[in-house]
């Protein structure tokens, strides 16, 4: 019997089955910590969509001279009277001044990215924001409102946005002991 002295090349079944094990590992500590990713994400587009659209209302006010609303919207073409952002908003132009939206004055629509994220309106902007002509906030006598975006499980890493009296637009992270998207 002739043995071939040759370098063999493979691996055995030990090997293999090691291997598989160490990939599975890995899969398993990383697959949870990736959702989390993911959500976390999902909470950030939330908030860049609801600072794209008061940016948005801001620059239509000042461009047409009108008053320009954002307001909470189940179906993206009627205003929630009940302060509830969590299904998605719409910016609109109330020209007329009725606070009703009509065809000609709708300007945009926006979806809540995720069934887990919710906005949750404090002060000046519970049930609408609003910009005047000059890019300001209509005084009702609140100076300030703020939105806050949460998300289940990760309230540490809540948005806040402030719009100021002025019409400015502030996006920041929550201080983790606030405790707003623990009472919503």
């Amino acid at each position: 019997m002739n043995i071939d002295k040759r370098r063999q090349h493979g691996l055995t079944v030990i090997e293999l089955l090691i291997i598989l094990a160490a990939i599975a590992i890995v899969v398993m500590i990383s697959v949870p910590s990736s959702s989390m990713v993911l959500e976390h994400y999902r909470l950030k587009a939330a908030s860049s969509d609801l600072a794209s659209s008061l940016n948005l209302a801001k620059g239509e006010a000042l461009k047409r001279n009108s008053t320009v609303k954002v307001c909470p919207s189940s179906n993206g073409r009627f205003c929630r009277n009940d302060g509830n952002w969590n299904h998605g908003w719409l910016v609109y132009s109330d020209g007329n001044g009725d606070g009703t939206v009509q065809e000609i004055e709708f300007i945009e629509a926006s979806k809540s990215p995720s069934p887990r994220v919710r906005v949750v309106a404090i002060g000046a902007v519970h049930d609408v924001a609003g910009f005047t002509l000059a890019g300001l906030v209509p005084s009702d006598g609140e100076e300030q409102g703020e939105f806050h975006i949460c998300h289940e499980g990760l309230n540490s890493r809540a948005k806040v946005i402030r719009v100021d009296a002025e019409g400015w637009i502030q996006v920041s992270r929550t201080e983790s002991g606030s405790g707003v998207c623990a009472r919503s």
